[in-house]
């Protein structure tokens, strides 16, 4: 899986660093706007990637999955 975000469409609503804190983190510095901590996160937070992508109101995150994974 990799994670990437598009900034200029970010709305800084928090639901992705609440959702999955191990892989985003909204930048206080930026006004809340989204960051990526780990763009190639391990299975085991895949689940609450794929909810925060879901949840994300400016479909801001977008996850790719990796040939052969699911």
């Amino acid at each position: 899986m990799r994670v990437t975000v598009n900034p200029t469409t970010c709305i800084a609503s928090g639901n992705c660093s609440r959702t999955a804190p191990r892989v985003f983190a909204n930048r206080e510095e930026d006004d809340g706007y989204v960051s990526v901590l780990d763009e190639n996160p391990p299975e085991s937070e895949w689940a609450a990637v794929r909810e925060a992508e879901d949840l994300c109101p400016s479909a801001t995150i977008h996850v790719e999955d990796d040939p052969g994974t699911t």
